[in-house]
This record gives structure tokens, sequence and C-alpha cells, in this order.
């Protein structure tokens, strides 16, 4: 399993937060690796992960366009390739394909490395510079 570690934290609490909720549904990809690829495990993380999407991102973006980040283009062009990976892998289950864990762990490490730990980390000076704790 994952946990929280404060080399994840961009140092704002609610950014933090829903950074957390990833790294639950990343152990619960595990958990359902662990268990055979459990169909109803999968499915109820898909969703997860798109409730996620949507309500971290706009988080994110909104705080992004309220302070004329720089970077907001690309960053939400990240967010988009996250939510249709996900959409991707509701796809597949959709076809009959449940044995996606694997992929799904090695996509969602893969985004707590590069972007949570990469991308996220550049506009924690513009936020914090406008007040954001």
């Amino acid at each position: 399993m994952v946990e929280w570690d404060d080399k994840y934290s961009v140092g704002i609490s609610i950014i933090d937060d829903e950074h957390k909720q990833l790294i639950d549904i990343l152990n619960k990809v595990i958990y359902a690796k662990e268990h055979k690829d459990n169909q109803e495990e999968i499915r109820k993380i898909l969703k997860e992960m798109i409730g996620y999407a949507l309500t971290h991102f706009q988080t994110e973006e909104n705080s992004m366009i309220k302070f004329n980040y720089p970077e907001y283009q690309d960053h939400k062009d990240e967010h988009h390739g996250f939510f249709t990976k996900t959409i991707a892998y509701v796809d597949k289950m959709i076809e009959g394909d449940f044995q996606i864990a694997n992929d799904l762990l090695e996509y969602l490490k893969q985004w707590l490395v590069n972007h949570i730990q990469g991308t996220d980390k550049k506009y924690i000076d513009c936020f914090k510079k406008h007040g954001l704790k």
C-alpha cells in the first residue's frame, strides 16, 4: 500500500487533501489486483476516479484561472489526458476486459510521480503568493 508522504504535498491543504484521495484510489487498485481484478471493485474504482477528476481538477483549474497561472493550458491538458485515459479504462471494462488492474495501477503510480510530484509543484509559488495555504 502507498501511504501519504510529505514529498507529495504542495503545502495547500485543500489540494493535499484531494491528492490523499488519489492515494486512497491507488490503494483500492492494489487491493483489487490482489483479489483477482474483482469486477465490482474495478467498476467502483473507475467511478471514483471520474468523480475525483471532476472535483480535483476543477479545484486546481479554478485557482489557476483566478491567479492567472502562466502554465494553465499545459496543466489543463494533462488533466484532460487523465480523464481521457480513465474513460478508456471504462470502455475496456464495458467491452468485458476486467483485467485492467495492472495497467491502472501503473498509470496511477506514474500520475503520482509525474503529475503530483512534478507538474503540480510548479504552481505552488503562484498559489501561495495569492494567499492559498
